[in-house]
């Protein structure tokens, strides 16, 4: 079944940070072998569309990255270094806050579930920011795609 979400997310310009709506559209069917999502956004009156066809939205959100001007970048959980996903199976829209704990490694991530009781209080929607926001890169580890797939778009 279609699904869609109306929201906000965070814009980051060299000089400006900015909060603009989304709208993201999914197939929920877990029956659907290559379920398709979309998020589209308005900026400077132009829409913008990220397309993707990963349940979890990883390429779409890398997808959509690619198609805004170079000097903007997404600022939301999904593209967080602090933005894990689970190791042991995930949901679209669902990532885990690690703000607070250094993970090294997807053990690290495994170690953090498996001694964890009140994983809840870590949940965070993909397209969220806070304040504590900082950006992916290789240098540090983040148990999420997205770095991997915005390479494979050949982006920034």
């Amino acid at each position: 079944m279609i699904q869609t979400i109306q929201a906000q997310i965070t814009l980051f310009s060299p000089t400006d940070k900015t909060t603009v709506p989304i709208q993201i559209t999914y197939d929920d069917d877990e029956n659907t072998p290559n379920p398709i999502s979309k998020i589209s956004l308005v900026y400077n009156n132009i829409e913008y569309c990220g397309n993707g066809t990963n349940y979890l939205w990883v390429d779409t959100f890398a997808d959509l990255q690619s198609k805004l001007p170079n000097n903007i970048e997404l600022a939301c959980c999904m593209t967080c270094r602090h933005g894990n996903m689970c190791p042991y199976g995930n949901r679209e829209n669902l990532l885990f806050c690690t703000k607070d704990v250094c993970i090294k490694s997807k053990e690290d991530m495994c170690n953090l579930f498996d001694k964890n009781i009140s994983l809840s209080e870590r949940e965070v929607f993909s397209y969220n920011y806070c304040d504590n926001f900082i950006y992916q890169n290789d240098d540090y580890f983040t148990y999420n795609d997205y770095l991997f797939c915005l390479k494979e778009k050949n982006v920034k």
